[in-house]
């Protein structure tokens, strides 16, 4: 280690003469500056959304929902809350967001694919529930019921 003189620094700042004396002061023999050790585990990413009840008006409390990552399968699941939101918090990974319906529902609008990257934020991952419709042909025929009304 070089030795420092004080008695020949009367040329050299004050200032410049203290961050030599500290950066001296903090450095420790052996010790390396790098830790090789462990790396801290990947940042999570958070998915979140609403459910809502037909045409997005009104939340919906109790809903089961999953996150399924495509690549490995696994799946997480969540409840919503009274406000119909629910949120997982994801390791990086294209995931697919389901809603288990009851009787009588239909999906009106639900989030695609999400790719989730390290500490992404994505809180587009809503769903629209409805009743199903039921899609008659125009050119379906009319009958009577033999009481007036017509059958479609």
């Amino acid at each position: 280690m070089a030795r420092f003189n004080i008695r020949q620094s009367k040329n050299v700042p004050p200032l410049l003469l203290t961050l030599t004396l500290l950066s001296l002061a903090a450095c420790k023999q052996g010790v390396p500056i790098i830790d090789p050790g462990e790396k801290p585990p990947t940042a999570d990413g958070t998915i979140s959304g609403i459910v809502r009840g037909p045409e997005g008006s009104s939340p919906i409390e109790g809903r089961v929902v999953e996150a399924v990552n495509l690549q490995s399968g696994a799946r997480e699941r969540a409840t919503t809350s009274n406000t119909g939101g629910f949120s997982f918090k994801l390791r990086p990974g294209k995931y697919r967001i389901e809603l288990t319906l009851r009787d009588g529902e239909a999906i009106v609008k639900q989030p695609g694919v999400i790719d989730l990257n390290r500490s992404d934020v994505d809180t587009h991952a809503d769903f629209v529930i409805g009743s199903p419709k039921v899609l008659r042909p125009r050119w379906a025929p009319r009958g009577d019921d033999g009481l007036g009304s017509a059958i479609a």
